[in-house]
């Protein structure tokens, strides 16, 4: 998690209990201070009047999380402490703003570079991301690996956990939030190349869902006291 100084602000937007830092802030402060700095603004004027403000934070928050600053942050403290930091990061960037900090975070933590879809038999790679190669691998290898704490790699949770959420801010149905995620699901199966419906990735959203409820209360609640065992 982001130290003291960054939980006070999130704290301070709500006048809610400041949350605890599980680093020391001496090691990480300058560090991250220097990635926030480092990643704003990352489309320029004019045209980012021309991108909704959460897939413009979102493309920041993908500078952030590929920096070294971060990439240092995260082989360092747990993999919960990572991924409330880019929740936390995604909501300074969006001064408090949780629907634009949710997308902002999912958009930021895509972990597929390019979709494989079946287009009448033959593939069509439908990309995710405008990073070259080499930096979308860099950003990637920042994103917590073992969040649920089990032995497969479980990168792509984290965009499912914050989409989820986001879906939420937005619909505010619980059932049609539930009714997307399963949408999403049935179209990998039908239409991506190599592609199943994933129950752990439909655990990942229930997590995120249930977190946007929190949040909406406590803008400083960290997500990962919102993640259940997930099978």
């Amino acid at each position: 998690m982001r130290s003291a100084l960054v939980a006070a602000f999130v704290s301070a937007l709500l006048l809610s209990d400041p949350v605890s830092a599980q680093v020391d802030p001496k090691n990480t402060v300058s560090g991250l201070t220097l990635a926030d700095r480092d990643a704003r603004h990352t489309i320029s004027l004019p045209f980012s009047l021309f991108v909704p403000e959460g897939i413009r934070l979102g493309y920041d928050m993908r500078e952030f999380i590929a920096s070294q600053e971060f990439g240092t942050f995260d082989s360092t403290v747990s993999p919960e402490a990572a991924f409330n930091e880019i929740y936390y990061e995604a909501v300074t960037m969006a001064h408090g703003n949780l629907t634009d900090a949710l997308l902002a975070a999912s958009f930021g933590s895509f972990e597929h570079e390019y979709i494989p879809l079946d287009f009448f038999g033959a593939e069509v790679d439908l990309p995710l991301t405008s990073e070259d190669h080499d930096r979308f691998l860099l950003r990637v290898s920042h994103l917590p690996a073992h969040l649920y704490r089990i032995p497969e790699d479980d990168r792509d949770k984290i965009q499912h956990f914050f989409a989820s959420a986001w879906l939420k801010s937005i619909l505010g149905m619980d059932w049609l939030v539930h009714l997307a995620g399963e949408a999403v699901e049935a179209g990998e199966s039908l239409f991506v190349i190599g592609d199943a419906r994933d129950p752990r990735d439909v655990h990942a959203n229930a997590d995120g869902l249930r977190f946007e409820m929190q949040a909406e209360k406590n803008l400083g609640r960290p997500p990962s006291a919102s993640l259940t065992p997930n099978p």
